[in-house]
């Protein structure tokens, strides 16, 4: 009975140590879950740039130069260009245009009434968009009938400071290219015609920047012709007009408002009188083969289709007759 009685005390012994042991672990697996480093997320947010004006071309940080069509009366219509410094040209530009743009005609006048005898090419074929940011010279689509007072500021010379001008506008957003060598130019000109005249009234510029992330820049010169709309975007609108000169934009053709003066010497002693110059002086006419035909035309457009128009020499009609050339029979107006 004694043996029995010991054997069921050491079972009982055991069967509490081995709960004090569970219980044990069962205290040190919770200490452990508690001990967790509970990790914080931080959300960020990318701020995209402004929308640009519908105004501008999408931004695409790459060159891009689109060209409106030739309208029915094949008049250019609009030239729009964004670029970086990058994409500046770089080649030597030809010394002379060598395509004429509709109702291109020139007339060499008086700049005054002085009585200098100073005389200058009243119109220029004009570039919308310049060479030192298109690279383009013989594109109609980008060329329009300018006077030289609106293409360089000046009647016979060239007025970079002149505000009314587009040399002045050119020159400044090129400065602006080079002072801003990460941002992008959005540049555009557009000619404003009334009804079907070929020579345009006016022309309008709009220019803006971008920088490199897509935000609009604001650009202005500080020059009353700029008026700057809503949404940052400069415009500027210049005359194409010249105050020696009554122009007819229908047709290009014009008429110097000063008479050229020359002096006519009788006797050694008698005064200088003045007299009116025949409009022949003032009228350019076209001839093939370099200067040698025997033919001159009004307007080159109306020359055989087999004619090679880089050896087309021009000269006044004056010169012409005077070098024994006769008008073509088959052009049947006159300007």
């Amino acid at each position: 009975m004694k043996i029995q009685s010991n054997w069921k005390l050491g079972l009982l012994v055991v069967a509490c140590v081995s709960l004090a042991a569970c219980g044990g672990h069962k205290e040190e697996s919770k200490a452990t879950t508690e001990t967790v480093v509970k990790v914080k997320t931080v959300e960020t947010t990318t701020v995209a740039p402004a929308k640009l004006p519908d105004s501008l071309l999408p931004f695409k940080k790459e060159k891009q130069l689109v060209l409106g069509d030739l309208d029915k009366l094949e008049r250019s219509t609009s030239a729009h260009i964004q670029l970086n410094i990058k994409d500046k040209p770089k080649a030597k530009r030809e010394p002379k245009i060598s395509v004429d743009p509709v109702g291109w005609h020139n007339y060499k006048i008086p700049i005054d009434d002085s009585g200098s005898g100073k005389e200058a090419w009243l119109m220029n074929r004009g570039h919308l968009v310049g060479y030192q940011f298109s690279g383009l010279d013989n594109e109609l689509r980008n060329l329009t009938p300018m006077t030289a007072l609106l293409n360089t500021g000046s009647l016979s010379d060239k007025d970079s400071a002149n505000q009314t001008a587009m040399l002045f506008y050119e020159n400044n957003l090129a400065d602006w290219i080079n002072a801003h060598p990460n941002d992008w130019l959005d540049y555009k000109v557009t000619p404003i015609y009334e009804g079907d005249e070929l020579i345009p009234r006016k022309i309008e510029l709009q220019y803006a920047g971008i920088k490199s992330d897509g935000t609009l820049m604001k650009i202005s010169f500080g020059t009353k012709q700029e008026n700057v709309d809503k949404d940052g975007v400069t415009h500027v609108v210049l005359e194409n007009t010249s105050p020696n000169a009554k122009i007819d934009y229908a047709t290009g053709n014009a008429e110097p408002l000063f008479a050229k003066k020359v002096e006519t010497t009788v006797v050694q002693t008698e005064a200088v009188t003045e007299t009116t110059v025949n409009q022949e002086e003032y009228i350019t006419v076209y001839v093939a083969t370099k200067g040698k035909s025997d033919i001159y035309w009004y307007y080159k457009e109306n020359m055989p289709a087999n004619t090679n128009k880089q050896n087309v020499v021009e000269m006044t009609e004056a010169q012409a007759k005077r070098l024994g050339k006769r008008h073509s029979s088959k052009e049947h107006y006159r300007p």
